[in-house]
This record gives structure tokens, C-alpha cells and sequence, in this order.
């Protein structure tokens, strides 16, 4: 059998390597932004602890960098928030994370979000979907709260 685009050894691949490059090269780890908005957040369950922070002018996030200790997934979804959402604005964050929680547990409409299709590798193994929402988490607080 030849693997077709699309195909589940693709996603599986495409996920795989997806969260090994974002974990070990994060984009936004530890970057001085100079922040507006922050939030920290913690999943006792298995021990991830990311704080988000954000740099938003008006309803523009100019910037987005994050720091703690989390597991690779974690990792690599804080890595590719910061990654395709900085220089957006406050609801193209929104949207993208409605897209993101709502593909773990349905399909979703709207936009593609073919940039975070990666974390949905995650899907197959429910317990680890809170690590790839942890960080989007973390920035929902730090954008609400005043």
C-alpha cells in the first residue's frame, strides 16, 4: 500500500515530527517581549507548568513568548502558538483556539487551520489532549484578564 497524502501514517509522521521540532527548538521559549498580559498555568495530573505571555497593543497580539517546564507536547503547541499567532489579532487567537479544542473532540467548521493540524495527532490519545491545550489555556486567561 503507498501512502497517499492525507493518509494516517502521514498524520502520524507529520505529527511526530511536527512536536519533535517545536519541542526542541521552541519558537517564543523564553523570549523577553516585554509583556502586557501573562498567565500561568499547571496540570497536577502530569506535572506541565507553561506561562504564557502576551504583548497586545489594542485588540493586536504584537507578540507572544512562553516559559516553564512541560513535556514535549505541551512544548510544541506553546511553540506554534507563538509561531502562527503573533502579529494577529485578539480574535484570530480566539478562533484559533475554539478550532483546536473543538477538533479533539469534533469535527469543526470555519477556517483551516492547517498550521495547527499537527496537534491533532494528539487525538489519539486522549489523557495527553490537555497538554496540547495547556498553553492556549494559559493565554485565553492572560488576554481576559484586566
Amino acid at each position: 500500500m503507498d501512502n497517499q497524502p492525507g493518509t494516517v501514517d502521514e498524520l502520524t509522521t507529520l505529527y511526530r515530527d511536527t512536536i519533535v521540532k517545536h519541542a526542541v527548538s521552541p519558537t517564543g521559549f523564553e523570549v523577553d517581549i516585554d509583556a502586557t498580559h501573562s498567565n500561568e498555568v499547571f496540570n497536577p495530573l502530569c506535572g506541565d507548568r507553561i506561562e504564557m505571555l502576551l504583548r497586545i497593543v489594542g485588540e493586536n497580539i504584537e507578540s507572544i513568548a512562553f516559559r516553564g517546564e512541560a513535556c514535549a507536547i505541551c512544548m510544541a503547541s506553546a511553540s506554534l502558538l507563538c509561531e502562527n499567532l503573533a502579529g494577529t489579532q485578539v480574535a484570530e487567537f480566539d478562533a484559533a483556539h475554539a478550532w483546536l479544542a473543538g477538533s479533539f473532540t469534533a469535527e469543526t467548521s470555519g477556517p483551516d487551520r492547517e498550521t495547527l493540524k499537527p496537534l491533532l495527532g494528539v487525538k489519539a490519545f486522549p489523557s495527553r489532549v490537555k497538554c496540547a491545550l495547556l498553553p492556549w489555556e494559559a493565554a485565553e486567561k492572560a488576554i481576559r484578564a484586566e
